[in-house]
């Protein structure tokens, strides 16, 4: 088994992370995401977008008749905007960062990939399961459909996890996987702190007629990884099951968060997430990282235009 790691002390790179988008229910699952965005907030100074969708399937159903769906939205916006404003301010005083808020009304993972269209978002924070209406051990609907339709990468954190800093990174890499393009997502997100890059290659136990990875664009990220001062650890893997030795690996390790592309699953549906990443984030007790290859460039052009609207804090939604 081949393993090299090295480690090379270069000048920190800056952030490339300016603005982080924390949907929120109020629920202990989504405040412990959010209590991760507004760590990650400070590290980056970036602005934290704190997101709560009014749901609009609570303002028809069960309205008799005479009753008045304008009534029950009111009471809804206003409830909502009291714990929505309450979170605000108290972010603003204990933590002195910036903070913008939003209140849709609508669909909740449609309304968090609106607004990732709409703002220059770099990056969503969410819980990893719903708190109604889910099955232990299932992805929970507003997830699934985030890191499925989201054109921006997606961190979910399970219930309970407690660190607040993502300083070892597991890096699996599949068969077919561009490599270059998710390493650079990596570099651009957290590749200015001091941490671990550990890449795990891997194979199935059959003849593979796909090579693991290809040797040369492997050669240039581990190059880069060792540039920009980051240790990095390669070792090759046979296995059965992708999403099982991804597991396996992030319980031996001491790593803080998995970095997974979720567009590899569907040869003819590039953008739907499948078996590989439902697998790891349902089971994962880590943070994972699910990104896709080939929109995160193409929207940074976009970004970068919409970025001087962001030059002011601006509280949305009161």
């Amino acid at each position: 088994m081949f393993h090299v790691e090295i480690c090379v002390k270069t000048e920190k790179m800056r952030s490339a992370i300016k603005n982080i988008l924390a949907p929120t229910d109020f629920s202990d699952q989504s405040n412990n995401a959010l209590r991760i965005a507004i760590n990650l907030c400070k590290q980056h100074k970036a602005v934290l977008h704190l997101l709560h969708v009014i749901e609009s399937r609570y303002i028809t159903s069960g309205i008799s008749p005479d009753s008045s769906a304008k009534s029950r939205l009111i009471e809804l916006n206003q409830e909502s905007r009291t714990q929505l404003y309450q979170a605000y301010q108290s972010i603003i005083e204990i933590h002195n960062i910036a903070v913008q808020i939003h209140m849709p009304t609508g669909i909740p993972y449609d309304e968090i990939c609106r607004t990732t269209e709409e703002l220059p978002v770099d990056l969503i924070v969410m819980g990893a399961h719903g708190v109604s209406g889910t099955r232990e051990f299932f992805i929970g609907t507003t997830s699934y459909n985030v890191i499925k339709n989201s054109l921006v990468p997606v961190i979910t954190i399970p219930a309970g996890y407690k660190k607040a800093e993502f300083k070892n990174i597991l890096f699996p890499a599949r068969p077919g996987q561009f490599l270059k393009s998710k390493y650079e997502l990596i570099d651009s997100l957290f590749g200015f702190e001091a941490i671990a890059i550990h890449i795990a290659a891997l194979r199935t136990d059959a003849k593979e007629t796909i090579p693991t990875f290809p040797k040369d664009e492997l050669r240039e990220v581990i190059a880069s990884i060792i540039n920009k001062g980051v240790t990095c650890t390669k070792e090759k893997y046979t296995c059965s099951n992708y999403a099982s030795k991804v597991l396996e690996l992030s319980e031996q390790m001491s790593v803080d968060l998995i970095a997974i592309n979720a567009s590899l699953d569907y040869k003819h549906a590039q953008f739907f997430i499948g078996p590989f990443t439902q697998q790891v984030v349902n089971h994962s007790r880590l943070p994972v990282l699910s990104c896709k290859d080939g929109v995160n460039l193409a929207n940074q052009i976009k970004k970068e235009n919409q970025a001087d609207s962001l030059a002011k804090v601006i509280v949305n939604g009161l």
